[in-house]
């Protein structure tokens, strides 16, 4: 039954926490985080209408209502001019992820056959923190032959066809499906990519999963998505004009999304967000988000909140507080 409630106001979500055999400390410390778990944290999705994975809202007139029953009972509002994925979800999902350890070499599937799902999976990350010199993967090294990878990406010697690629804070590496990638230790990042979880790994550095045993590798599903004509990725940084107020840095766009990070001051800014559905996913700071109508309460806003404004709210209003101000990654669904 629908519910009477409007959805059109900013929407903050519960995080799910994942467990990983790869990850780190780094982020369940900057988000304070009580782990109900033993094992590193290797991943929060904080914005996830993926099957039986869906974010809960948290606070606000729809308070623990999941984002799938958003889209069902209020798809219009909520996506406005954006379009809903392949199988009728939110297009968007917003993470973070923390790599104590490498992870897998890896690939995602385009849209289409190539999918169980039929939905693939293009993202782009955004680097929070780094150890000195952190490097990831992403792409191959110039002049790699299909079939000699064929033979080689199964194994430790798939390493000399790796694209690696040095990060700083800031960075943004835009991984389209089809591009061989694997994130490298001691890198925390945020991500945002289609509503997707479909990963073929091709090696795995020779380890043990949380359960003692080898993880599953897909080789041959992998092998059969590889494109080979895209280069090795050149990271964008985010660069953004002095002052106060709301600026914005451009970073990927692709026909999924658009990325921008924005730098908010205590003056602020009005973000419009011209009918499309935003995902903002604060990456430093804090701050808050305000009705530019007084149709909503103001929410505070800290490290790693994410935030949906739905296509039908026309504009909020983004205050940063302190030395610093806040720091935001933005998604806009297209």
């Amino acid at each position: 039954m629908e519910s009477s409630k409007s959805p059109v106001e900013p929407h903050l979500f519960t995080r799910l926490l994942k467990e990983k055999v790869w990850g780190g400390t780094q982020l369940s410390a900057a988000l304070g985080l009580d782990l109900p778990f033993d094992g590193p944290l290797g991943e929060t999705w904080e914005l996830s209408d993926y099957p039986g994975e869906e974010t809960l809202v948290r606070g606000g007139s729809m308070d623990g209502v999941s984002l799938r029953t958003l889209m069902e009972d209020h798809q219009e509002q909520i996506l406005g001019r954006s379009q809903p994925s392949a199988d009728g979800r939110f297009p968007l999902l917003v993470k973070f992820i923390d790599a104590g350890d490498d992870l897998s070499v890896q690939i995602h599937p385009p849209d289409g056959p190539k999918s169980p799902t039929g939905v693939g999976k293009t993202e782009a990350w955004y680097i929070l923190d780094h150890d000195p010199g952190a490097v990831v993967i992403c792409g191959l090294n110039e002049g790699t032959s299909k079939e000699v990878f064929e033979n080689e990406a199964g194994s430790k010697r798939v390493r000399n066809h790796l694209a690696e690629v040095e990060v700083q804070r800031g960075d943004c590496v835009f991984v389209p499906a089809g591009q061989t990638h694997a994130i490298r230790t001691g890198v925390v990042l945020c991500e945002v990519q289609q509503t997707s979880d479909v990963t073929y790994r091709m090696y795995d550095w020779d380890r043990l999963g949380l359960d003692g045993k080898p993880r599953e590798t897909h080789l041959q599903q992998a092998l059969e998505v590889v494109d080979y004509d895209l280069g090795a990725a050149q990271p964008t940084r985010a660069d953004f004009e002095s002052g106060d107020g709301l600026r914005r840095s451009d970073l990927a766009e692709c026909d999924y999304f658009r990325l921008h990070a924005l730098k908010v001051g205590t003056e602020g800014g009005v973000l419009n967000t011209d009918g499309f559905a935003h995902t903002l996913a604060v990456v430093g700071g804090v701050g808050r988000v305000e009705s530019c109508d007084n149709s909503f309460s103001a929410r505070d806003l800290v490290y790693g909140d994410s935030v949906l404004l739905p296509g039908a709210l026309d504009c909020v209003r983004l205050i940063g507080e302190g030395d610093e101000g806040m720091e935001i990654l933005m998604g806009v669904a297209l």
